[in-house]
């Protein structure tokens, strides 16, 4: 609870703001995810697909991420999403997509990480020495930017609620 609290009062305002600004004007939010950050990544694809928000999640083999960059553009947006910085793939190629001028952000357990050195916009938990903490600060993290997504763009994420309750109860039907 203590590192809960922690994050919530160190949070960047400004950095949150800037990052839902551009999520909200870019063609594709790249997403790059180390292992123990996956789980909050898929998190974070539901809330953004639920609004229309194109998003794709990149592999992290080291030729994935090359293919991933190669691709992407100066309309795209790569965001880091690290626990634990135990891929330095993800800071290079935050660093590589930096080069071709393609927008970069990291969602991360601690300021410490280097993909918060390589990002042009950084929300950052308070550094945590355990890894479920971490996770938990992350999560945190990602609720906290899906909810300022939610209030920024309700004209997106409006209706869609209640059109998956919809479609989820017409796919459970028996087959004719």
């Amino acid at each position: 609870v203590l590192a809960l609290e922690h994050t919530r009062i160190s949070l960047d305002t400004e950095s949150l703001e800037k990052l839902v600004e551009l999520m909200g004007k870019v063609r594709r939010i790249v997403i790059l995810a180390e292992g123990p950050a996956q789980p909050t990544a898929y998190s974070l694809v539901q809330y953004l697909e639920q609004a229309g928000f194109p998003v794709y999640i990149a592999r992290s083999g080291v030729a994935d991420l090359a293919r991933t960059i190669n691709t992407a553009s100066s309309q795209d947006l790569m965001l880091a999403m690290e626990v634990t910085g135990q891929s330095p793939y993800i800071t290079r190629a935050l660093e590589q997509a930096k080069i071709k001028e393609i927008p970069t952000a990291a969602l991360i357990a601690s300021a410490s990480l280097s993909s918060a050195r390589a990002a042009d916009i950084v929300l950052s938990a308070q550094a945590q020495t355990d890894l479920d903490v971490g996770i938990v600060c992350t999560e945190a993290l990602v609720f906290t930017l899906a909810q300022v997504l939610r209030w920024r763009f309700a004209d997106r994420f409006a209706g869609t609620e209640q059109a998956i309750a919809e479609l989820s109860t017409l796919i459970q039907r028996p087959l004719e």
